[in-house]
């Protein structure tokens, strides 16, 4: 586990483009408070597997599932834990069908709520502010 510093949006994004190259799961756990880059890096690995549609956080509808141009991740599920009670709610809006399949990528925002039900090899990455207005700590 390794500290990096980004001081943009645009640092945020190309750190996780890179990152998808070095992927060792098909789920990413994400933790931070709220505009600590969760969505944004988010943005940047749909970008990198070439997901045609605007990316934004799914807060109302909870999941969104988005068709890549990716050779081996077919699928980029993003998942908002924000307005969760329980774990329970991931099963009701159907996430079971997609955690294990090889070529489809899950992405939860706030999964430090639904630690529990989330798969033993959920990568976890935590965001924090940094020290200035920009600059974010994401914690690999």
């Amino acid at each position: 586990m390794s500290d990096i510093i980004t001081n943009s949006q645009e640092e945020t994004i190309n750190l996780a483009k890179e990152y998808i190259t070095t992927l060792k799961g098909n789920v990413l756990g994400l933790i931070g408070d709220l505009g600590t880059g969760k969505t944004v890096f988010t943005q940047g690995l749909a970008k990198e597997l070439g997901v045609k549609e605007i990316v934004n956080s799914p807060t109302f509808v909870l999941m969104k599932v988005y068709d890549t141009n990716h050779k081996v991740i077919k699928k980029l599920v993003h998942v908002d834990a924000y307005r969760l009670t329980n774990a329970q709610e991931l099963i009701d809006i159907g996430l079971t069908e997609y955690l294990n399949k090889k070529d489809t990528l899950v992405v939860i925002e706030w999964a430090d709520k639904v630690k529990d039900f989330l798969p033993k090899e959920t990568i976890m990455i935590n965001f924090k502010e940094g020290n200035n207005i920009n600059q974010r700590i994401i914690n690999i």
